[in-house]
């Protein structure tokens, strides 16, 4: 995956766990090569939550990741309503499905049950909060130590990851 002008589209569940998980600073520093933006769609869905909005607002204020408006474009806009009635996805993960799907863009999204067949019949690359966080450990970012409580803050919070210690995942590199 090269970086050339290709951005990484994240969805609601990897920033809600950056936020939960006490990191959504140290987010944009992960994949310094690429500019994180999120779908317009995405951004409603996490406005409903008081606190993650605040977060993300100042994330947008100090221009560490941008919101882009959802294309005019008519095949992403099929493909968006497509994913919505056939598919069943919410509105934030119809929009950047459909829309990595046609820019060859980077998805960013840990709801790897409802993704990840989509993504490998369309040869859409994704990352998941872990890949960050494997990145993050590999760079430097974060220490494992700082993975495990990342990953124990968001647990505790009720949200999903697939292991409790850094030590029990197997990284791969995806960029």
């Amino acid at each position: 995956m090269e970086s050339k002008n290709r951005i990484i589209l994240i969805d609601t569940d990897v920033i809600s766990h950056f936020i939960l998980g006490g990191a959504i600073l140290t987010l944009p520093k992960i994949f310094p090569h690429y500019k994180i933006k999120m779908v317009d769609k995405v951004y409603d869905e996490l406005s409903r939550f008081k606190r993650k909005k605040q977060e993300v607002d100042n994330l947008i204020k100090f221009k560490l990741i941008e919101v882009m408006d959802f294309p005019e474009d008519e095949e992403i806009m099929m493909e968006y309503f497509y994913i919505k009635k056939s598919l069943f996805k919410g509105d934030g993960e119809a929009a950047s499905l459909a829309i990595v799907r046609h820019s060859k863009d980077i998805l960013a999204s840990s709801n790897l049950k409802d993704i990840a067949h989509y993504c490998k019949m369309h040869s859409i690359d994704y990352l998941t909060t872990m890949d960050f966080l494997c990145e993050a450990l590999k760079k430097n970012i974060m220490t494992e130590n700082e993975c495990d409580n990342f990953i124990q803050r968001v647990k505790s919070s009720g949200s999903k990851l697939p292991v409790n210690y850094m030590s029990e995942y197997s990284c791969k590199d995806k960029l």
